[in-house]
């Protein structure tokens, strides 16, 4: 404990030395919860120095502020133009996702954002109070495009019992969550498969427990497919924790949706009760900005037969 502790106030000097003006926002994530704060920023910086080593901290904050600064930008974009950037899945591939390097910045950066983001945060913590209960006495989840990693690894780490398959068509993902798991004590429960993850329409259905998908939604062309995939992969009463970003740019961002009742809609399409949903906005915005990026997360129950 004492190190995580340490590790926290490291990172807040890092900050305060290298990227001064990400102090407000990291500040606002702390007064929202501060013992929830420090257990889950110690818990995930101490994985992040045993996976990246010494310059873990520095590299992890340049990281953050380097993508945090990248959203400003596309947003302040978005805002002028009235639309998202890129349309594609190939011109997200020739911008992002086709340089390692480059993936391995974004990806860091991502990872702080689930505790240096106030309103992440509250999705981080939402998960763990409202989905991470109903994971107890389950065996197996399926995670959809984990990127980092850390969802799924939140979940072995507090939930006993469970083991992850996560399917990610990203091989610096797969490498990077990989290691996370390892630096977390807990590969032997966590494996990772490169692939798409549409594609798990196509398989038989495996029958997961459990399904977790972070904010890969608002990447997709056909977004709708993606729900399919994750009702797929379910079985009847399985549960799963989506989340989705609403008017929310990024450069990889390609579906622009701007109602939460969009994503509830294509859940129960899919098959999908919906139990719970929570949607946060950051707390400070651009100036006279038309759009309120948001991060909505929705608590999901596969219906059975007889719920038709």
């Amino acid at each position: 404990m004492e190190r995580d502790q340490a590790l926290v106030g490291r990172l807040f000097e890092e900050f305060r030395l290298r990227h001064p003006r990400s102090m407000a926002g990291i500040e606002e994530a702390r007064a929202l919860a501060p013992m929830e704060f420090d257990r889950i920023a110690g818990t995930c910086l101490r994985w992040c120095e045993l996976a990246l080593g010494v310059d873990a901290l520095p590299k992890a904050a340049d990281a953050f502020a380097r993508f945090s600064s990248d959203v400003n930008l596309a947003q302040g974009r978005y805002e002028l133009a009235g639309h998202y950037e890129h349309k594609s899945y190939e011109d997200c591939r020739r911008a992002v996702y086709d340089s390692p390097e480059t993936m391995s910045d974004y990806l860091w950066g991502v990872y702080l954002t689930n505790f240096l983001w106030a309103h992440h945060l509250e999705l981080l913590l939402f998960f763990e109070r409202r989905f991470l209960p109903r994971l107890i006495g389950k065996d197996r989840i399926i995670e959809i495009a984990p990127g980092h990693g850390g969802w799924g690894l939140q979940a072995l780490h507090r939930t006993a019992g469970l083991r992850l398959e996560g399917h990610d068509i990203s091989a610096t993902s797969v490498e990077i969550a990989s290691r996370l798991a390892a630096a977390a004590g807990l590969s032997g429960q966590a494996r990772y498969r490169q692939g798409d993850a549409l594609d798990l329409r196509d398989l038989p259905s495996p029958a997961a427990d459990a399904c977790i998908c972070c904010f890969l939604v608002e990447h997709l062309e056909q977004p709708a497919l993606l729900l399919e995939s994750m009702a797929h992969v379910l079985a009847e009463g399985g549960v799963a924790f989506f989340t989705g970003a609403l008017t929310a740019a990024q450069v990889d961002h390609i579906h622009e949706f701007r109602r939460e009742s969009e994503l509830v809609l294509m859940a129960e399409r899919a098959g999908f009760r919906v139990l719970e949903a929570l949607s946060v906005a950051p707390g400070r915005r651009l100036q006279r900005a038309r759009f309120l990026p948001r991060s909505m997360a929705l608590l999901l129950q596969k219906k059975s037969n007889a719920d038709w």
